[in-house]
C-alpha cells in the first residue's frame, strides 16, 4: 500500500514541477504512466489512493494540455527545432550545402588605402627605431641549476597525485564489474558508499570519470528516484553521441542515512 501511494505521490509531484517549476512536458512518459495507473487501478482500495489516482490523472491531462500549448507558441513564431535542422543538413548532398553557402553568403568589402599622414607615422616610426645593436643586447642573467624534486613532494602540493588516474580509473572499473557479476547493473549509491564521508565522494568522482570516459553508463529513473550503474565490456569511445551533465547532490547527511540502513 505504501509503495502504490509513493508511486501515485511522484508522478502528481512530477505534473506539478511541470506546472510550477517550467519543467519541458515532452519531458514527461505520459503513456508509460497512464499504463502504470491503469495496472494499479484494481489494486487501490482506500479513499486515499483513490484521490491520488484521481490527481495523478489530471496532472497528465495537464501535462498534454502544456505540450500543446508549447506547440502552439511554436508553431506562431514559425519555430524550427534544431534536431530537425540537423538531421535536413545531414540529408543535404555537399552540392547543395554549397549552393545553399553561395546563396546566403554576403561578404563585406573593405577598402583601405595608406594616407598621408599614415606615411610621415611609418617614417617617423623607422627613423626614431634603434640600431640592430641596440635591440639585440643579451639580457643579464643568473644561471641557476636544476633540482630535483621527489613524486611524494609533488603529490603533497597537489601537483602529481599518487596514483595515476589512468590505472585507477581501470582499477574501479574492474571493481563495478565485479560488483555487478551476473547483473546487469548495480545501484549507484551502492557502490560509491564507503566507510566515509571524504571516501564516498571520492569514488563519486571517479564514477564521473567512468561514465565520461565510456567505462559506464547511468541509468536514472526519475519516478522510482533510483540511480544505476551499468559497466561497460570495455571502454568506449563516445562519438557522434549526444551527452549532458547529470548533477547528482551527495550531503553528509544522506551519507549517515545510507550507512545506518545498511547497517
Amino acid at each position: 500500500m505504501k509503495e502504490r501511494q509513493e508511486l501515485l505521490q511522484r508522478i502528481v509531484e512530477l505534473c506539478d514541477s511541470v506546472r510550477k517549476s517550467g519543467l519541458d512536458p515532452f519531458d514527461v512518459e505520459v503513456r508509460e504512466f497512464f499504463d502504470r495507473l491503469r495496472e494499479l487501478l484494481p489494486k487501490l482500495k482506500t479513499n486515499e489512493e483513490l484521490y491520488l489516482d484521481v490527481q495523478a490523472v489530471l496532472g497528465l491531462a495537464d501535462v498534454i494540455f502544456q505540450q500543446g500549448e508549447w506547440i502552439k507558441h511554436k508553431s506562431s513564431l514559425l519555430y524550427l527545432d534544431p534536431l530537425l535542422i540537423t538531421l535536413k543538413l545531414y540529408a543535404l548532398q555537399p552540392q547543395d550545402l554549397a549552393e545553399v553557402l553561395v546563396r546566403s553568403w554576403h561578404p563585406i568589402i573593405d577598402l583601405e588605402s595608406l594616407s598621408l599622414p599614415a606615411v610621415r607615422e611609418g617614417l617617423d616610426y623607422w627613423r626614431n627605431l634603434p640600431g640592430l645593436d641596440e635591440r639585440f643586447k643579451e639580457l643579464e642573467v643568473t644561471e641557476v641549476m636544476t633540482g630535483e624534486i621527489a613524486r611524494r613532494e609533488l603529490a603533497k602540493m597537489g601537483i602529481l597525485s599518487d596514483e595515476d588516474l589512468t590505472a585507477l580509473l581501470d582499477r574501479t572499473w574492474r571493481e563495478l564489474r565485479e560488483a555487478v557479476g551476473n547483473k546487469e547493473f548495480i545501484s549507484y549509491w551502492k557502490f560509491i558508499q564507503g566507510k566515509s564521508f571524504e571516501e564516498t565522494v571520492f569514488r563519486a568522482w571517479l564514477v564521473s570519470f567512468l561514465v565520461s570516459y565510456g567505462y559506464a553508463t547511468l541509468d536514472i529513473d526519475p519516478l522510482e528516484d533510483e540511480i544505476n550503474l551499468k559497466p561497460l565490456p570495455k571502454p568506449q569511445v563516445l562519438e557522434n553521441v549526444a551527452t549532458f551533465s547529470v548533477p547528482i547532490a551527495i550531503s553528509r547527511e544522506d551519507w549517515l542515512k545510507r550507512r545506518k540502513k545498511r547497517a
